[in-house]
């Protein structure tokens, strides 16, 4: 029974772990500025159907999005692409090929949170860029 249960939290973790990587990656994407560019109005939800496939390896293929704005389904394509690899799923201790659907949901966000962000955003930089200066 103890085995059974580290097991199930080791898979969840996992589990985790995976999307972690993906969250990380929609949140350093320009989803926001695309949906600001395309005046969709704040407060909006918008979604992204994507479709991949995880290989034995943990690599991502069959990498498809889709989305009533093209602008956004190539943002999603960047987010997936930019996560280099996946924990692949295993059955009776072998690695196997996974099909999967991940809807990419986001909330436009407002005119207040857009400067607030923008605003985090110039303070990273310019920390970032005062800590390599000479």
């Amino acid at each position: 029974m103890k085995l059974l249960i580290t097991l199930s939290v080791l898979l969840a973790s996992l589990a985790c772990s995976s999307q972690n990587i993906i969250r990380e990656a929609i949140q350093n994407s320009e989803l926001q500025n695309i949906a600001y560019q395309l005046q969709l109005a704040p407060g909006s939800e918008q979604k992204i159907e994507t479709t991949f496939t995880v290989e034995k390896d943990g690599t991502l293929t069959n990498l498809k999005a889709f989305s009533e704005h093209p602008e956004l389904k190539e943002e999603a394509l960047k987010i997936l692409k930019r996560v280099k690899k996946l924990v692949p799923k295993k059955v009776r201790g072998e690695f196997v090929e996974q099909h999967i659907s991940l809807p990419i949901v986001f909330k436009v966000e407002t005119e207040l949170y857009r400067k607030q962000r923008l605003q985090k955003e110039a303070r990273r930089k310019k920390t970032t860029f005062s800590s390599h200066t000479p």
